[in-house]
């Protein structure tokens, strides 16, 4: 019995010092150890490219005003066709009923842009008063549709009424305004008396307005189809069968997002009569883009490391026992995968006391169980000791155990049939008996 309490008060202090990271749960009658892992961080990336978006020209105020030279000049244009997004995040494998890969975004890890069209400025500044003044109406002008947007990651389900979106608008752009006479280049030969040419009175104003928006959907987390490893998706996650031979697994995942864009153009013609104080907006709208599509960003490796228990002995026979008496066995839960064991030691007899009752085993180290054998009566008692870790190919280890309780001499007999050893107990003193043991 000292054994016990010194083995109970070892276990104790060995729980309190080493870390947990799994979690054990009770489940009905049996246990689960749940654990996950994160990968490191990796990020996706998609661009969606007709014309590269470029900048060109001096950038600042060439050559400056530091210098002799009175004036300065200012020229630039930003021209493209290109949206994109990058998201960054860390894939994460719960186990143990499945390994099932999920993909987290990294809080502010999203990043979304959009540009098309064309912008241009071109000033010269008098270096003297400071004074800055447009080299030409026709050089400086913004026709472009641009945002970027910074978000979370996420996934399709969780973000359905919430998408990315990215909108720009082009407000009153003037493509041209004159008489109809500067059109023509004169007059038209339509003159009415006291009020003059006709032409000269037709005033035409020409605009451009325009709207763009773009959303994205994230849509799932796809593994290459290379693998072939995948035994189920819901978009939300992954379900990996796990390695069979060695702990470390390398994944490459993909990820798909879903993007909608629509733009419009209204190209506006006004007709001003200015005699009649009449007005004729003529708006035109010319849908240039609607649609959808699935962006398939960049693949990228995951890795994850699982535990992997082996016990070597997984059946002890205990020696004869008298009642109010014990016996005692030790055996090793070594961790031969690449991540840290935890593990739940439960026994389904109470003449089989198990110490410790719980496991945190590092790689490549082992720990001692010990099961005593404290039998309440006399007879032939089997029991089994079931060890519940995070190995998520074994979850479930048994050990079997066999012990006879008398009050007499015992004799046994190990009688092989096929793989599975017999115990044949024979007890000695007033008449005889026979009890027969199975092993498992």
């Amino acid at each position: 019995m000292k054994k016990i309490f010194y083995s109970l008060f070892l276990s104790a202090l060995l729980v309190a010092v080493l870390p947990v990271s799994a979690d054990i749960v009770r489940d009905g009658d049996e246990w689960r150890v749940y654990d996950e892992q994160y990968s490191d961080e990796i990020e996706f990336e998609y661009r969606d490219i007709l014309i590269e978006h470029n900048k060109w020209g001096t950038g600042d105020w060439l050559p400056g005003c530091s210098g002799i030279i009175p004036l300065s000049v200012l020229f630039n244009v930003e021209y493209g066709a290109e949206m994109g997004a990058k998201m960054k995040g860390r894939a994460k494998a719960q186990w143990p009923e499945s390994v099932k890969v999920f993909f987290e975004g990294t809080p502010d890890g999203g990043t979304a842009d959009m540009f098309y069209g064309i912008n241009m400025e071109a000033k010269w500044k008098n270096c003297y008063s400071g004074e800055e003044n447009e080299l030409s109406k026709w050089l400086n002008f913004d026709l472009s549709f641009a945002d970027e947007k910074t978000y979370q990651p996420f996934l399709l389900d969780g973000n359905v009424d919430n998408p990315v979106s990215m909108e720009d608008s082009v407000d009153h752009f003037q493509l041209y305004e004159g008489t109809l006479a500067e059109m023509v280049g004169g007059s038209c030969g339509l003159t009415i008396p006291v009020v003059g040419d006709l032409c000269s009175l037709v005033h035409f104003n020409f605009e451009l307005d325009g709207k763009m928006y773009v959303e994205i959907f994230g849509s799932r987390i796809g593994l290459d189809e290379k693998q072939e490893r995948s035994v189920f998706s819901d978009n939300q996650y992954l379900v990996i069968e796990p390695p069979l031979v060695g702990t470390t697994m390398d994944i490459p995942i993909f990820y798909e997002s879903k993007t909608y864009y629509q733009t419009d153009i209204i190209f506006t013609v006004t007709i001003t009569i200015k005699i009649l104080e009449l007005q004729f907006p003529i708006p035109i709208e010319i849908p240039v883009a609607k649609g959808d599509k699935f962006w398939a960003y960049n693949s990228q490796n995951v890795q994850f490391n699982f535990p992997a228990v082996f016990i070597e002995s997984r059946s002890h026979k205990f020696a004869d026992t008298m009642p109010g008496d014990e016996d005692y066995w030790e055996f090793d839960v070594e961790n031969i995968g690449t991540r840290a064991m935890e593990a739940k030691v439960v026994s389904n007899d109470p003449n089989f006391i198990v110490i410790p009752d719980t496991l945190n085993i590092e790689p490549g180290e082992k720990s001692s169980v010990t099961v005593f054998f404290k039998p309440y009566d006399v007879g032939t008692q089997k029991g089994i000791i079931t060890v519940y870790s995070n190995d998520p190919v074994e979850p479930v280890t048994k050990v079997s155990l066999f012990g006879y309780s008398s009050e007499n001499d015992t004799q046994w007999t190990q009688v092989i049939e096929g793989d599975e050893p017999r115990w044949e107990v024979g007890t000695t003193g007033s008449g005889c008996s026979i009890s027969v043991i199975g092993g498992e």
